[in-house]
């Protein structure tokens, strides 16, 4: 990651896109109260959920989680762009 791309609190543009999407994927698949259920599923604390939600990094083992849990495409994930989940129409 380029350090313009992070302010000093590690909330910079790129987190704050990663997170407002794993916020997404977890609202679409879990529900709005569902961060609890996907944190179990992840192995990880709430807490720590409501943290990457609001913009902490993501560890890389809790990322490759997610991406196995939900089967979000990573591309999306990374990007915003192309299909969100592994196996739709138009998926790069």
């Amino acid at each position: 990651m380029l350090d313009d791309e992070r302010d000093p609190g590690g909330r910079g543009p790129v987190s704050s896109a990663l997170a407002g999407r794993v916020r997404c994927i977890r609202e679409e698949l879990y529900g709005e109260n569902g961060g609890p259920l996907l944190a179990e599923a992840l192995r990880i604390p709430f807490a720590a959920w409501v943290g990457y939600e609001g913009g902490d990094e993501i560890p890389g083992e809790v990322i490759l989680r997610f991406l196995e849990v939900t089967d979000v495409h990573p591309h999306w994930l990374l990007t915003g762009a192309g299909s969100r989940f592994l196996g739709e129409a138009g998926e790069i």
